[in-house]
């Protein structure tokens, strides 16, 4: 266990946690999240993150960081890489949980998670990524991949 949320979760726990209740608590902070299917929750409407975390080669996460005003989530991703947090990139490019544009929004519990607030089109959800996309890259240098396969859309949406 190397998740954050999870290592929080069982810190003070004298004993490892079993597997139900690592199932138990990763649903939970999953839940938190609006990454589960709950109904009648209107950020449970999407296809969860939209967006992998960044992965970067050391030279350009130190430029990252460089440019901060305060540090930059770090991860370990093999020699000379390191992932970053593609949600802290999106808030930091002025992207707030709850934004919206038209009918797609960013979740308002979870910056990753792009959501359908009642009839949006694929069309107007993927143009919402393309924003934050195009601003992030702007801002930081970093582009960001999608993570949900399109279906029947150009890999670059």
């Amino acid at each position: 266990m190397k998740y954050p949320d999870l290592l929080q979760r069982f810190e003070k726990m004298t004993k490892p946690p079993t597997l139900a209740e690592v199932r138990r608590a990763v649903r939970e902070i999953r839940a938190t999240k609006g990454m589960l299917l709950v109904e009648g929750d209107p950020d449970c409407r999407s296809a969860g993150s939209f967006f992998k975390n960044p992965i970067l080669p050391e030279a350009d996460y130190a430029r990252l960081q460089a440019d901060a005003q305060e540090p930059v989530p770090r991860y370990p991703a093999g020699a000379e890489r390191v992932k970053t947090s593609a949600a802290w990139l999106i808030e930091k490019a002025g992207f707030t949980k709850g934004t919206s544009s038209g009918r797609a929004a960013i979740s308002s519990k979870h910056t990753l998670a792009l959501v359908n607030r009642g009839g949006a089109s694929a069309a107007e959800i993927l143009a919402l990524g393309r924003e934050i996309r195009r601003r992030v890259e702007e801002l930081f240098g970093v582009r960001l991949i999608a993570e949900p396969v399109f279906l029947g859309f150009d890999e670059e949406f």
